[in-house]
């Protein structure tokens, strides 16, 4: 692709992160690409525990609606108005996504993010100051808003620190509290249930218990997660050079403030940001509507609100283990888009359980429900195909924007094809979750043969190349022809 005008003649893009990083490297001496044992787990140390409880929380904080269902959050809300309340959600979330794609390139974006979640942590603690329809639809809008950036902002800051494989199998260990979130929610409702005072309601109490520590955790982001290496007090100028020497060989670069439309526009002139976007719409669909009405689902199996919460739990054993398969078999295989295809598998058998087991068979239809649950590892895919597979700062925060954008399509649909009066079977939406699923199975396998013939048509233009040092550019992966594509 040509690039602009006002781009660099000689191909890079000078800027304030790494004008000094050859004055670092005469500092230190090490063998090339490698990691230090002690830096390693210092690094992990340092920034996981964030990632880890910021993504928690963002699961737990949105899927709460799920938890109130069957605690009396219901009780003023008539016909299709809980499903709205699932679906505004969203339509905050994809409107700013746009947005906090271009502010996250701009702003210091791990400050960016705590304030962020310091908003949506008050935003959580309000919903428990409204029970009408109108109140609850503007809080849900509001969540949606401060719950946009979080993503986008774990995978830029992760591709600054960590090699591919590396990003992969820690990107496992952040996704996976999708799982632990829905076991923590479920033991929180099933709690809370149990807290009963004559001024406030339980499903209240539970809100702002969850709205308070999600505040004090973006004020601890604030305050001690790293913007990027380079400005990090808690490393050495040694070290600062080492992890730069280590994050090299990603052929992405580091960071970039000027945001460049060309990239953009490239990025959306891609077959597979087009076919990743149907993928993970697909694969959400199921997502959106079991993270709104599982409660109430199993529920209508027979069983009480008690039970019906805790017998969730399964739900999040099934999402751990999901992510924790595909992330780590690809970190070592490379096959991101045939684990795509793999993981969509146990949701399709888990629909059609859902769909052809009669109600007497409550047992199987639960499985069913539980196996559902296994697709959610198609997001962490996602993401890590994105962060290996997308040069250029601001291709790569629009392709993870774009991302997120499916993201809320897909859990926008879901909840809408729950419709009240279809309850309690819901015979329509197991269909189109049905059909979906098959779609984002047979997609996957496409994917992986776009780009295969992508590389091969590289490699007979260009020839076979080693990386390109691009740390100190701002190149797409299409310009950088010596880059080559995982699939």
């Amino acid at each position: 692709m040509e690039k602009p005008a006002n781009a660099a003649d000689d191909g890079t893009d000078k800027f304030s992160l790494v004008e000094d990083t050859t004055s670092l490297d005469e500092n230190v001496s090490i063998e090339a690409g490698k990691l230090p044992f002690k830096l390693k787990w210092k690094i992990d140390f340092m920034i996981m525990p964030f990632f880890i409880a910021i993504y928690f929380l963002q699961f737990l904080d949105k899927s709460l609606l799920n938890y109130a269902a069957i605690m009396g959050i219901k009780k003023n809300l008539h016909g299709n108005q809980f499903a709205n309340l699932g679906t505004i959600f969203y339509v905050g979330f994809v409107a700013t996504e746009p947005i906090a794609a271009y502010l996250i390139q701009k702003l210091p974006v791990a400050k960016y993010l705590g304030v962020n979640i310091c908003c949506w942590g008050a935003v959580v603690a309000f919903h428990a100051c409204t029970e009408t329809y109108a109140g609850l639809m503007i809080v849900r809008v509001l969540l949606g808003i401060f719950e946009a950036s979080v993503a986008c902002c774990l995978i830029i800051i992760m591709g600054m620190w960590w090699t591919k494989p590396e990003q992969s199998r820690r990107t496992c260990v952040w996704f996976m509290q999708i799982g632990v979130a829905q076991i923590v929610g479920s033991l929180l409702s099933f709690g809370f249930q149990h807290v009963h005072s004559t001024s406030i309601a339980s499903w209240q109490i539970m809100f702002i218990f969850m709205g308070i520590i999600t505040f004090i955790v973006g004020v601890l982001t604030i305050i001690f997660l790293p913007d990027n290496p380079l400005s990090c007090k808690y490393l050495s100028e040694a070290e600062k050079a080492i992890v730069l020497d280590h994050i090299r060989g990603n052929n992405i670069g580091l960071e970039n403030r000027t945001y460049k439309f060309y990239q953009v526009k490239e990025m959306l002139c891609e077959v597979e940001t087009w076919i990743m976007f149907l993928i993970v719409v697909f694969s959400l669909t199921d997502g959106g509507g079991l993270n709104v009405f599982s409660s109430q689902i199993i529920k209508t199996f027979g069983f009480s609100n008690e039970i019906s919460a805790i017998i969730q739990i399964p739900i999040g054993f099934v999402s751990i283990v999901s992510a924790v398969l595909c992330c780590w078999v690809t970190s070592f295989t490379g096959e991101y888009a045939l684990m795509l295809a793999f993981v969509t598998a146990p949701s399709i058998l888990g629909a059609a359980l859902f769909m052809a087991l009669g109600e007497q068979y409550r047992v199987g239809k639960l499985f069913g429900v539980y196996l559902l649950g296994s697709n959610g590892a198609v997001v962490a895919l996602a993401y890590a195909w994105n962060a290996s597979n997308t040069s250029g700062h601001t291709k790569r925060t629009a392709k993870n924007a774009m991302t997120l954008m499916a993201f809320c399509i897909g859990n926008l649909i879901g909840p809408q094809l729950f419709q009240a009066k279809d309850a309690p079977a819901y015979t329509p939406a197991k269909i189109v979750l049905l059909v979906f699923l098959a779609g984002a199975f047979c997609l996957s396998v496409l994917l992986r043969a776009v780009v295969l013939r992508e590389n091969r048509r590289r490699d007979k233009l260009y020839g076979v190349h080693g990386a390109r040092d691009v740390l100190a550019m701002d190149l797409t992966d299409r310009e950088n022809t010596t880059f080559r594509y995982i699939y």
